[in-house]
């Protein structure tokens, strides 16, 4: 089993940083760390999101953008793959069941997958992107 992390950007080691939640999200999704899901569809759905808010239904596999114009089907995204037992427990916030923020400097990934945007919606269905009118699931920003 592996823990991964989706970026538009090709690493050789996972750095911490600090996240940016949207508005109303718990204060844990803000952390400066480095954020990994043990969902590979969420890795890759936070990979391919355009920029701004995310809606992200991990149950429903729906989601939603505010701005789904900037959306690049064929933009090259990256998944990053971690052996979870290389990293110590008391480096690891459980978030929620889909993330988890591991407070090291850095991590070097186990492996490294490419993927396009697009790809996602194989996994994922698009909801309608009226920002008011998208579901609560889990926000991304």
């Amino acid at each position: 089993m592996y823990l991964y992390h989706g970026s538009k950007q090709s690493f050789t080691k996972l750095r911490k940083r600090k996240a940016h939640a949207p508005p109303g999200r718990p204060p844990e999704e803000a952390l400066e760390a480095i954020y990994l899901t043990p969902d590979f569809l969420f890795a890759l759905a936070c990979a391919a999101r355009p920029p701004g808010t995310s809606n992200i239904d991990l149950t429903e596999r729906t989601i939603c953008f505010d701005n789904p114009d900037q959306f690049k089907p064929d933009e090259t995204i990256y998944i990053y793959f971690v052996d979870p037992t290389k990293i110590s427990e008391d480096k690891k916030i459980y978030i929620d069941p889909w993330q988890i923020a591991v407070t090291e400097d850095e991590i070097t990934p186990d492996k490294v997958e490419t993927y396009k945007s697009g790809d996602l919606f194989k996994h994922y269905r698009l909801i309608d992107n009226d920002k008011w009118n998208c579901p609560d699931g889990n926000n991304s920003d």
